[in-house]
């Protein structure tokens, strides 16, 4: 297999503020608690593909994308009294957005639903076009999406969107202790499911992360 698979990013390096045109201000946030329109407009603008990029990330499942990202800022809008500061906007609508997740994630299991890739569905996260790189892409959904709903969040917002530890203990509303132990427990049995997988086993042999 293509050692082309990359899957998992290392957290990217944090952005300050002042360099980011869509970071969130005083102002901002005030017109947001005072439902001003045009303040929503922007906060849509600023996250929307953030939080599509996560829910696509966690639940890889295309079908419903739009209506949970619809979802996610239904419920930031409802709460965002809750946001105090302007600095703890994004984080708040990360948190949404893995509620979001963690709920279809729940919903889809009571029914006995799994989602598998069309080709044209499949994220971008390095696979390009290898068709090794993009079965073992498949796979990898496969065995992620067996992981429980905590544990398959956790993982993706740390080894997929490549989120610092306390920016993923912060998004799943636990403490840094606890997102260590969740992360090692889906580590775990992630190792453990992909070393029985024909198309992972090589590919871990080939990576440095897990070899």
């Amino acid at each position: 297999m293509s050692a082309r698979l990359r899957l998992l990013s290392p957290p990217r390096a944090r952005q300050d503020a002042s360099d980011d045109p869509d970071a969130p201000t005083a102002d901002r946030l005030r017109a947001l608690r005072a439902r001003d329109s045009s303040a929503e407009r922007w906060l849509l603008g600023a996250h929307w593909a953030r939080v599509e990029r996560i829910l696509f990330r966690i639940l890889g499942d295309v079908r419903h994308l739009e209506d949970l990202t619809q979802e996610v800022f239904v419920r930031v809008f409802s709460r965002i009294d809750d946001v105090t500061e302007p600095e703890s906007l994004k984080p708040f609508v990360t948190s949404v957005t893995v509620f979001v997740a963690r709920e279809a994630i729940r919903k889809a299991r009571r029914h006995r639903w799994l989602s598998f890739f069309a080709d044209e569905d499949l994220p971008d996260v390095g696979a390009g076009d290898d068709a090794d790189a993009r079965e073992a892409l498949q796979a990898f959904y496969r065995v992620v999406g067996s992981l429980d709903a905590d544990e398959r969040v956790a993982f993706t917002l740390r080894f997929v969107e490549g989120l610092e530890l306390s920016a993923v203990a912060a998004a799943c509303e636990v403490s840094l202790a606890t997102i260590k132990r969740k992360l090692a427990r889906a580590e775990a049995r992630f190792l453990e499911l992909c070393k029985r997988d024909e198309a992972l086993s090589s590919w871990l042999e080939e990576g440095d992360r897990w070899a």
